[in-house]
């Protein structure tokens, strides 16, 4: 089955009806997943103040739905002018014809050489750009740096084993059961704390070519496994855990270590959200040998429909959202930070004082900005059945986890499944 007959099969068909008429009265239409949307309308309103000539009907859409809704919407002739995207689903929207490249508009090039080269490189397929930032971020160790002092640890670990043997302190020491947690529940987004350690071990899973290399996860696996089935230090719940479940454990004490994004400690820093706050640090992800070398980004963007009615309008919409103001500032990017911590992909942002000062209240602005500059982007999500091989890996991982399978096992299994789908969408 190629990508566009399996987007067929999957989407959610009862969604086409509506779709008529797109740009008909000059309106662009906007959707994205519900994170915040009173937020994103404030912006939205601004925008239309600033721009009353172009017009705009933002909608948003229940996260978990997103991809489904908007591909019915394609598939019925229709979809939004504007939308976001996941950096996961960028290459099969593109595939299935959906959206069209940004090359032609004036001072794409000003943006892609303001944001950082993962950034870049995740909204770039097949040598065209697809996407103008919304947000980016970084996976980072997390700690509890209270927790840690209670059972004498200064400085958190450097290694995977150092990891393991200061969560083994903490459980011995009678502070936590199950210092280190992970969210490793099958999910529709990425387990990016598995290709931060990746990552940090110098390691990728593909090549330029797409071509799998799966051999670097079998020392992680071995990892994986160590701490869950023999020193019994990673919670085994993680099967069961989504990112917020986690967020909130980590806000009520209740874990050491975590693998998550950067901007997880803005909340985990709120004095009225979070019973840790203040006691939250984060690190470079630990590798094995203890010389970290990487993590891995993610990125969220802004794209354009690829049969829009109203392009000159949508485009100035898209720049406002992803690019600069009249000023030269990023301004969404930005606010977005300002708001909600959001990791910003505009590298001249790490030196803005109303950013720094922000930064100040929830983490180390040394370690927030080294996160970024070695971070980099999956070189598999230019495959268009990357989210069908995020899914087998997912599944791997749990069954690595409860010991199911053994590394070597998981490792082969991810290999074979990579190559049967880069023949079934050849």
């Amino acid at each position: 089955m190629d990508r566009r007959s399996f987007l067929l099969a999957t989407a959610t068909l009862p969604l086409l009806a509506g779709c008529a008429g797109r740009g008909s009265d000059g309106t662009v239409r906007f959707e994205g997943w519900d994170y915040e949307a009173q937020l994103v309308q404030r912006n939205i309103d601004r925008f239309t103040r600033l721009t009353p000539d172009v017009p705009v009907s933002y909608t948003p859409i229940t996260s978990a739905q997103f991809i489904q809704k908007i591909t019915a919407e394609f598939l019925g002739g229709g979809g939004p002018d504007v939308l976001y995207m996941y950096d996961d689903s960028l290459a099969g929207s593109v595939d299935a014809e959906y959206l069209q490249p940004l090359d032609d508009i004036a001072g794409i090039d000003a943006i892609y050489n303001a944001i950082y080269p993962s950034n870049a490189a995740a909204m770039t397929y097949q040598g065209k750009r697809w996407g103008l930032p919304y947000y980016t971020d970084m996976q980072a160790l997390v700690y509890n740096a209270e927790i840690l002092a209670k059972a004498g640890i200064s400085a958190p670990p450097t290694s995977l084993d150092e990891l393991e043997q200061q969560a083994l302190r903490i459980k011995r020491a009678g502070v936590l059961q199950y210092p280190l947690g992970v969210p490793a529940q099958l999910a529709d987004t990425a387990a990016l704390w598995l290709w931060a350690l990746v990552f940090a071990n110098g390691s990728d899973l593909f090549d330029q070519d797409l071509q799998p290399h799966m051999s670097p996860l079998t020392g992680v696996f071995e990892w994986v496994q160590r701490v869950s089935r023999q020193s019994k230090v990673l919670d085994p719940a993680c099967v069961q855990l989504l990112p917020v479940p986690m967020d909130n454990a980590v806000m009520a004490g209740r874990y050491a270590f975590v693998l998550a994004p950067r901007y997880s400690l803005r909340t985990y820093n709120d004095p009225a959200k979070s019973k840790a706050a203040g006691k939250i640090k984060m690190a470079q992800v630990p590798s094995l040998d203890g010389h970290s070398q990487g993590t891995v980004s993610s990125t969220r963007m802004y794209c354009l429909n690829g049969t829009t009615q109203v392009r000159d309008k949508a485009i100035r919409l898209l720049k406002y959202l992803g690019g600069f103001d009249s000023t030269g500032l990023p301004y969404t990017a930005k606010y977005w930070f300002i708001q909600r911590g959001l990791g910003f992909p505009f590298h001249s942002l790490t030196t803005d004082p109303d950013v720094l000062t922000v930064l100040g209240k929830f983490a180390d602005s040394t370690v927030y900005a080294q996160l970024a500059q070695v971070a980099r982007a999956r070189i598999g999500t230019s495959a268009p059945w990357y989210p069908q091989f995020e899914q087998a890996m997912q599944r791997a991982t749990q069954q690595v986890v409860i010991g199911s399978t053994t590394p070597a096992a998981a490792t082969a299994s991810l290999d074979a499944t990579a190559r049967s789908l880069a023949r079934s969408f050849a």
